[in-house]
């Protein structure tokens, strides 16, 4: 006997409706539709039974809506974001909601959820809430993860059956190896670009139009940027092959920095995963040496030339480097404990410097002059102000 199956909506055409909603054709060029499907989804919740996928989609997206620094603070947009999102993480994977005992990165990894979600997700549950840059990063993967997991595979000739959730190895396989080869030829053209004798300006017009055609890639596909950074890393491209130990990548970095600046300019979560890959390259090495392994070495300076250069500090602001701690602590060895320390240094130094700087500024602050018009009325300045509130001895 089948199994019945109780949905809030009447039909599939419904979900089918909602979905294009949240998810419009490339197409559409009609009004924005998503505040109404983040209204249909409220009264389906009324109902019961209504998937989690579907009301995590409703309060990210309603967290978009919500990002309006005209309408509400940055502390409130802040906040919506970060409710939305540890509610969309904790759904999935907290053990207790789904009776297995298995700590929530392992949940994760059963999922295929990306694993910096639960390290954001501690993040913004139990310290500072993240950058508001983070946030709108992190909600952008999140939908999109939420598409090829669940919106993805609703079938629109199944009224009578609720949509299984989960991964297709096999349909997954074969739409991977075709993300692959489209990677690969869009790269090859990059890589044919860099002839001598070609005016700048040409050049520069011919890598934007490849980059355009790499964000369109991990747009149409769920696993496009982590296809693309694994085809960087691995294919000898940001790490040449036949590279031995203690060799510079200084040339590699001249030739791609700005290239893969304006693939994260359209894409921005491409970064994020990217670096992640890199790192769990570090973390999860089958090296026996990692110290001596050159290509250990190459992923480790890509990442401390993202993480710490200047060519890549606007770039970086996308990152949350939770995750990229947690590994680091949680999976020690000589690459991953470097970075560790690098990290910790170039927060040290990034503190002393907004402490110099707020210091200049309270110094400028009190000219002579102002000060001279104050003491006509009978104030005087303190060398040490106490910053105890009001009414406390």
């Amino acid at each position: 006997m089948a199994k019945v199956i109780f949905t809030p909506w009447k039909g599939q055409s419904q979900l089918l409706a909602v979905r294009s909603q949240f998810y419009p054709p490339p197409s559409y060029d009609g009004p924005d539709m998503r505040s109404k499907a983040c209204a249909v989804v409220g009264a389906w919740k009324l109902r019961g039974n209504l998937p989690h996928p579907v009301e995590a989609t409703a309060l990210l997206t309603d967290a978009i809506l919500h990002d309006d620094a005209q309408k509400n603070s940055i502390f409130s947009i802040r906040a919506t974001y970060s409710a939305a999102f540890c509610r969309f993480v904790t759904g999935l994977v907290d053990s207790k909601l789904h009776g297995q005992r298995k700590t929530m990165f392992q949940r994760a990894t059963d999922l295929g959820l990306p694993a910096s979600f639960v390290e954001l997700r501690h993040e913004a549950t139990h310290r500072e809430l993240p950058s508001l840059i983070v946030l709108r990063n992190a909600a952008q993967r999140s939908l999109e993860w939420l598409w090829d997991y669940y919106w993805a595979k609703v079938e629109a000739d199944a009224d009578s059956v609720s949509p299984q959730p989960g991964l297709n190895p096999a349909t997954e396989g074969v739409e991977d190896e075709e993300v692959k080869t489209a990677v690969l030829s869009t790269l090859e053209q990059f890589q044919g670009t860099g002839e001598p004798l070609r005016k700048k300006r040409k050049v520069q017009d011919e890598q934007a139009s490849i980059a355009m055609q790499l964000i369109s890639i991990c747009k149409d596909f769920g696993r496009g940027a982590v296809i693309l950074s694994r085809v960087l890393i691995d294919g000898g491209i940001l790490i040449p092959k036949g590279r031995k130990l203690g060799d510079s990548l200084n040339e590699v970095y001249a030739k791609w920095d700005q290239f893969l600046q304006m693939v994260v300019t359209g894409h921005p979560t491409f970064l994020t995963a990217w670096t992640e890959e890199m790192v769990n390259d570090l973390a999860f090495t089958r090296a026996l040496n990692p110290k001596s392994n050159s290509y250990c070495e190459g992923v480790y300076m890509w990442l401390d030339h993202v993480l710490n250069s200047k060519q890549w500090k606007t770039g970086r602001r996308l990152l949350s480097l939770g995750y990229i701690r947690t590994v680091c602590t949680e999976s020690p060895n000589h690459w991953t404990s470097l970075l560790k320390e690098n990290l910790k240094d170039n927060d040290l130094s990034s503190t002393s410097a907004s402490d110099r700087k707020r210091d200049t500024t309270v110094k400028k602050a009190a000219t002579p002059d102002d000060l001279k018009e104050l003491s006509k009325h009978g104030w005087e300045s303190l060398d040490i102000w106490d910053s105890r509130p009001l009414g406390i001895v």
